[in-house]
């Protein structure tokens, strides 16, 4: 008969030898109370249709098998093409089949048991519904223990494992290289931004200064600066549309260094040869007057002088002769290059160079080599071939004529000295000083020389006591001469 503890007053089976509540020895029997048949029924009816549907015993146990499932399943899914989703739900479906498959064997289990258990059930209903619950979830739980477990045994073997770990490292890599890579590259491309604008910020007066001051190397910092988007880019922007108005205003302008030769007070303004020019921007990059020189050379739009303006331009120091130079530059390519053009002319200028000839500076060389000792056949012949390639070059033409008299090229000498692109200029002068020796008008050839020397005491014109082709000088009446002029 059922009994409950006389201390605590807890209900307990009637072989209860000890109280479980209280540990207490002494117990008194309960007033027995008897259910119907249908009240068993109806209460084991309620309690499988409590359990089927109740959030916390079922959720409780789904959630966890399904985020294990997701965790193992999802990498090794994306291997063998598997629709993780569509395998979820797959399981899902299963699972709760499985569980619905669970509740409706306890429900007749549970209703079996409660007709039998119940029988003689009196006022310790509670109790034993109580241990009902707890014994249907405990078998629940295992159920789903054994299918979790399953699934955890079958990762452990090392095929499935090394798939997994295989797997998850070629995804970790494609999240690095798709997803963080890019983040933390831009992140870094804005820390360095950031710092190469505080570094320019502190340097900024300063080039902007020298930049004012024609420093070309400058300007072009301040070009590339001013491409950013902050304050120093701003005032850069600012300071480089300033000089480029200035540069403007002089290209504009009809007053600008003009090339000269001096000596003393005697002072030389051309016009000048084209191979004096050519060899004047030869050794320009070193020489103060190089704005004066490529003035000049500008005028004779001369396709030659190229590849010097082009060198010149790529080594240049000061910003206004560097404009001087694209100026040049884009006359003779036909284009609109400007000082901040830097790259933009590099890049042309070696897809374009193989299209240009250079001037011929070799020839000219050999054939002053061949003239100063007197090899006059083979000095001509070097001559010749600067003249076809620059028939303006007058110094190249008055020494071939001097090289045909002396080999007695009289007609060649002749016919060459009417081509000279300054007819009435020193070297046209110099040639017909050296026709009127050879054609025996010694003392009027040399007053001419020595009026040669004399307006134009800068030019080396090579009028040298002692040299072949002068032997036929009155030295005397020249150097009488020469001295009263000075």
């Amino acid at each position: 008969m059922p009994k409950k503890c006389k201390n605590c007053g807890t209900a307990v089976e009637d072989t209860a030898k000890i109280c479980p509540s209280c540990s207490n020895l002494a117990f008194e029997e309960t007033a027995k109370f008897e259910l119907s048949q249908d009240q068993i029924l109806e209460l084991a009816k309620s309690v499988s249709e409590n359990l089927a549907k109740k959030p916390r015993v079922l959720w409780g146990v789904t959630w966890r098998v399904a985020l294990l499932v997701f965790a193992l399943l999802g990498i090794p899914g994306a291997i063998t093409g598997w629709n993780i989703w569509s395998s979820f739900e797959s399981f899902k479906l299963t699972t709760t089949n499985n569980i619905e498959s669970k509740f409706r064997l306890l429900d007749q289990s549970s209703s079996n048991q409660i007709v039998m258990a119940y029988s003689g059930i009196t006022n310790d209903v509670a109790v034993k519904f109580e241990s009902f619950k707890r014994e249907a979830s405990g078998q629940i739980v295992s159920a789903y223990s054994a299918v979790t477990n399953q699934i955890a045994d079958q990762f452990q073997e090392p095929r499935v494992r090394q798939t997994v770990e295989a797997v998850a490292k070629g995804e970790a890599k494609t999240i690095l290289e798709n997803e963080v890579r890019p983040v933390v590259e831009e992140f870094h491309t804005n820390i360095e931004g950031k710092l190469k604008a505080i570094e320019s910020g502190e340097d900024f007066l300063e080039l902007a200064t020298r930049a004012r001051a024609h420093d070309f190397k400058a300007y072009l910092q301040l070009c590339s600066l001013s491409t950013q988007t902050n304050d120093v880019g701003k005032y850069s922007g600012q300071v480089v549309a300033e000089i480029d108005r200035a540069l403007d205003e002089y290209r504009a302008s009809s007053i600008y260094m003009s090339l000269h030769e001096a000596s003393g007070s005697s002072r030389y303004d051309g016009p000048f040869t084209s191979d004096e020019i050519a060899l004047k921007l030869l050794n320009a990059h070193n020489d103060p007057a190089r704005e004066g020189i490529i003035n000049a050379a500008r005028g004779f739009k001369q396709p030659l002088f190229l590849s010097s303006f082009t060198q010149l331009f790529t080594n240049e120091t000061d910003l206004r002769i560097a404009d001087r130079e694209t100026l040049a530059i884009s006359e003779l390519t036909k284009q609109d290059f400007h000082p901040r053009d830097l790259e933009l002319v590099k890049s042309w200028w070696e897809m374009h160079q193989s299209e240009y000839t250079n001037w011929p500076y070799a020839e000219f060389t050999d054939g002053n080599r061949q003239f100063s000792v007197g090899n006059y056949s083979a000095a001509a012949k070097s001559f010749e071939q600067v003249l076809k390639l620059d028939p303006a070059a007058d110094i190249a033409r008055a020494i071939a004529i001097a090289c045909y008299w002396e080999l007695n090229e009289t007609n060649k000498a002749i016919s060459s000295a009417k081509d000279f692109k300054n007819p009435s200029e020193r070297w046209a002068q110099w040639a017909s000083a050296k026709a009127e020796l050879e054609a025996g008008s010694v003392s009027n050839a040399t007053l001419h020389l020595v009026n040669l020397c004399t307006n134009y005491p800068s030019s080396p014109l090579r009028i040298v006591q002692g040299q072949h082709i002068w032997r036929k000088v009155n030295w005397e009446l020249f150097n009488q001469n020469v001295g009263q002029n000075k």
